[in-house]
């Protein structure tokens, strides 16, 4: 249902889901027909929406030859002509981000599920979420020109970010998803965190990339994660992160290390066609179900090792055991180590290519294991 929304600067509009043939009139408030959107963004889902927001036209903005609402309006235009946004300072920065923020404590006041949609929303400068209640929402295709705070943010239904662009900072640092989130073919370009975060259901960031340093530590995946095809140019880290679905890492591209020490799989793990572009530390990880690393790559060290006689490691050395295991066709290009690593079932690295030969000291192999001639 549309619901019309006073913002803290006088301009009237009707939230997103509002029929996208209605407006305001910027003189009496009351809503009129209009022949089609006057704002010039297209939706760039499968059905081609176009604005939700219906700013009065008073309220809009001319940029090479199209109109623009403000939450809507580029950086610059198509012609490379640069907008008003290009020029906002602090205080219209933070205009901006209080329209935003009044948009969304609206949505999150309303009965029902009703999703605030501001796909391909342009915030042109650092915006702050920290601690907020966030309704259902969408955010894909959005670009955060700043530094984007979501840190302790909790989100009380579904949330989209897919093909979001965050150009700097994106802080999710203890943020709670309960329903299901989607940051497929997100951009992150600055330092990236999602430690401490809690995501309930399924979790998409296939196709995702980083350009800086990423970190998940500590957070909690209870769902199926996708992380399918993701690319990291510099350093990542699942250093102590709990995966109770399904997870996959298959044709990842770690471009520095890729930390997963003491992370928990309490399901199956998929890392084939993955790319560990320096090193790949998997020490006292545990793995409770078929663990997939066929056809990887690993030009770093490679490190499967368990710490020996610690009782106060978490996991226990004996949770750290592969219960089954295949590195077929896997590629090693430097030391690779399984000291102390049990395997319990059948492990094949049938085709594995081992540079170096593997540290093997203190394992202890099912007898249907198939080790590499190197390995033997």
């Amino acid at each position: 249902m549309s619901r019309e929304h006073v913002d803290p600067g006088g301009n009237r509009s009707i939230l997103g889901g509002a029929d996208p043939s209605t407006k305001i009139d910027p003189k009496n408030g009351v809503r009129e027909e209009a022949s089609d959107m006057p704002c010039a963004f297209e939706h760039p889902s499968a059905n081609n929406e176009g604005c939700t927001f219906a700013v009065a036209e008073g309220n809009l903005v001319a940029l090479a030859g199209q109109t623009w609402c403000i939450y809507h309006l580029p950086i610059s235009g198509r012609d490379g002509t640069q907008s008003p946004k290009a020029d906002y300072g602090a205080a219209p920065i933070a205009d901006f981000n209080a329209k935003v923020f009044a948009l969304i404590d609206e949505s999150a006041g309303e009965p029902g599920q009703t999703t605030l949609d501001l796909s391909g929303v342009v915030f042109p400068g650092p915006i702050n979420f920290t601690g907020r209640i966030m309704p259902a929402v969408l955010f894909s295709h959005a670009y955060f020109h700043g530094g984007a705070y979501f840190s302790d943010a909790q989100f009380l239904a579904a949330a989209s970010f897919a093909a979001a662009h965050f150009a700097d900072l994106a802080y999710f640092s203890e943020a709670s998803f309960v329903g299901e989130v989607d940051f497929t073919d997100t951009r992150f370009g600055g330092v990236t965190s999602f430690v401490h975060a809690h995501f309930a259901q399924h979790t998409r960031f296939a196709g995702a990339q980083f350009a800086d340093i990423a970190s998940f530590s500590e957070a909690r995946f209870a769902g199926i994660v996708d992380l399918a095809g993701v690319r990291s140019a510099d350093d990542v880290s699942f250093t102590d992160v709990r995966f109770g679905g399904r997870a996959s890492f298959a044709d990842v591209h770690f471009g520095g290390d890729a930390l997963f020490e003491h992370a928990r799989f309490g399901a199956e793990a998929f890392f084939a066609n993955a790319y560990f572009g320096r090193d790949a530390v998997f020490a006292n990880t545990q793995f409770n179900a078929y663990a997939d690393f066929t056809d990887a790559r690993y030009y770093g060290n490679a490190d499967f090792s368990v710490t020996p006689f610690d009782r106060s490691a978490q996991p226990p050395m004996e949770n750290c055991a592969f219960q089954r295991v295949c590195f077929v066709g896997a590629d090693f290009g430097r030391t690779t180590t399984f000291s102390h690593r049990p395997f319990q079932e059948t492990s094949d690295f049938t085709r594995c290519v081992f540079v170096v030969a593997p540290v093997l000291q203190g394992c202890t192999f099912y007898e249907a294991t198939a080790l590499p001639e190197s390995a033997a």
